[in-house]
């Protein structure tokens, strides 16, 4: 018990005395870094250095998304589609609604970085948050997609933002070619892949948030008690 509040306990390996007995940090701190449960990606890597390798695949993620957003918004002619008489509402708010959420995205991996170089577990709370809602998001793009290939709905192609196309001034649907659909299977693909990846990596977070934060509690028992922090690495 430690604050009015009892800690997780984790078992400490490699402490006992010469009699065999669990030296004197009390179970309610015990603490050890290279316990399993500390470990991610099928085992091969600390949940700390795994966080770290998923926040440069964030990076990769969140460029790859501004680049096809990017593509898509100035791909899409509005000055013919003007001239046709069709509304542009859905090109810029699908466009403007990923830039806020990829400038969002990037501000909460910052304080991933921060928190993982600080050990501070508060700082990993908003990507975690963040990546809960890329999930919802990813899910429902992917719900948005199959609707509108099962439809031909011109409003649902323009939500999912997957490539730019010409839309008819009186009719709701659109006949795709084939070269517009390549690229919209292509991008709901990877969508699905993100979604998976998503729900994966926030469990990893999580992990390494608990990690933190049950570290920085062994430290404070530690320099309370004038413990050796034997079971610490220089994570």
């Amino acid at each position: 018990m430690m604050n009015g509040r009892a800690v997780r306990s984790v078992l400490i390996r490699s402490n006992r005395g010469e009699n065999g007995s669990v030296e004197h940090v009390p179970r309610s701190v015990q603490f050890d870094e290279s316990s399993e449960e500390y470990r991610c990606l099928c085992n091969c890597f600390h949940v700390k250095t795994g966080t770290y390798l998923i926040g440069a695949v964030h990076i990769f993620m969140i460029l790859f998304f501004l680049i096809h957003s990017l593509l898509v918004y100035f791909q899409h002619d509005g000055r013919l589609q003007e001239a046709r008489g069709v509304k542009e509402n859905y090109v810029f708010a699908s466009f403007l609604a990923e830039m806020i959420g990829l400038g969002l995205g990037s501000f909460v991996l910052f304080l991933l970085f921060v928190g993982l170089s600080r050990n501070q577990a508060l700082l990993l709370i908003p990507h975690i948050v963040m990546q809960v809602i890329a999930i919802v998001c990813f899910a429902l793009v992917l719900v948005s997609g199959m609707i509108a290939i099962t439809t031909d709905s011109a409003v649902f192609y323009r939500l999912i933002n997957a490539a730019p196309f010409m839309e008819h001034p009186t009719h709701n649907t659109v006949a795709l070619d084939i070269g517009t659909m390549v690229r919209i299977y292509s991008i709901m693909t990877v969508y699905a892949i993100s979604l998976v990846l998503e729900v994966w990596f926030v469990v990893v977070i999580y992990n390494c948030n608990r990690y933190l934060d049950e570290r920085n509690t062994y430290m404070k028992y530690c320099l309370a008690f004038s413990t050796p922090m034997k079971t610490l690495s220089t994570r």
